[in-house]
């Protein structure tokens, strides 16, 4: 039988944040703006906890520190981390490193990631891609403060898939709220965070110069897309579905999985999940069974 191990989210804090998470199944602690749950993650500025039930729990990076040999493969660490994302206001315009730069300057892995578009307004939009030809344009619009024009603005709809990797510009809009799985990473570049002061009247440090470094220019041409339910990705990074019906997923040679239930329930060897819920999968069969009455992101890494 699979093992279900269901995880305690961290939510964290956020300017844009609100409290639009209890309406997806949250429980939220005090009556804080938060902007996201950290539903499956091991970094230590997020940690996601393992619920035995029993008034003591074990957090995912010790869960993966002990099972590293026979679970995991014997990874340098746990690859993903997946969150939901309530925005209020804009979130800050961004970019993201890939592995080199990232390794060099960071000491860690750089950061795809991509997005399901849970919620949205009406006729909503979200930054993605930039209009620069050249690194020398891309320079000169920063330094003019060309935002209009240096941004792309792309409609997007409930349902919506949209794949981020490293160097693409970037930003949550609104009112938008997404279910992301990214690379266990937390490297951000900042843009430009519309002159925004925190409680204590400061800005938020931008990072001009790594975000000209990294950066793809010109842009590259990924496109936001509806898939109904089933694969939304399968790359080297991660392997992410959309379950919204029964089915069977074929799961020869993985070791682990983990899914998050957004709307409803799903049953899987007779345990039952629900809206909010998320859990790390092991002792997986070749053959993984799903009885779903809403709708479920399931995803690993090969």
């Amino acid at each position: 039988m699979t093992k279900i191990l269901t995880l305690k989210p961290f939510f964290s804090e956020r300017l844009w944040g609100g409290r639009k998470l209890e309406k997806f199944g949250f429980e939220l602690p005090t009556s804080e703006k938060y902007g996201e749950a950290w539903v499956i993650s091991s970094l230590d500025n997020g940690m996601t906890y393992l619920d035995n039930n029993q008034g003591s729990s074990i957090s995912l990076k010790q869960y993966f520190l002990d099972n590293r040999t026979t679970i995991f493969d014997n990874a340098e660490e746990f690859p993903l981390l997946s969150k939901i994302i309530t925005a209020n206001d804009y979130l800050s315009v961004q970019v993201h490193p890939d592995d080199a730069y990232s390794l060099k300057h960071n000491q860690m892995l750089g950061k795809p990631e991509c997005w399901y578009i849970m919620d949205c307004p009406d006729n909503a939009k979200i930054i993605y891609g930039h209009n620069a030809k050249t690194k020398d344009e891309l320079v000169e619009m920063i330094a003019n403060k060309k935002w209009k024009e240096l941004f792309c603005e792309v409609p997007i709809k409930k349902g919506d898939f949209v794949y981020v990797p490293p160097g693409k510009v970037h930003a949550i809009t609104p009112g938008v709220t997404v279910f992301e799985l990214q690379r266990s990473s937390d490297i951000t570049y900042r843009f430009y965070d519309f002159d925004r002061a925190d409680k204590d009247g400061n800005l938020r440090p931008l990072h001009i110069q790594e975000c000209i470094d990294v950066t793809t220019v010109p842009d590259s041409n990924e496109q936001v897309i509806r898939i109904n339910e089933g694969k939304l990705i399968d790359n080297e990074y991660f392997t992410l579905y959309l379950l919204k019906s029964n089915q069977t997923i074929k799961l020869t040679g993985i070791k682990w999985a983990q899914i998050t239930l957004i709307k409803g329930s799903v049953v899987i060897d007779n345990q039952k999940l629900t809206a909010g819920q998320s859990a790390l999968l092991v002792d997986l069969p070749e053959n993984l069974d799903f009885i779903v009455d809403g709708e479920a992101l399931f995803s690993y890494k090969k």
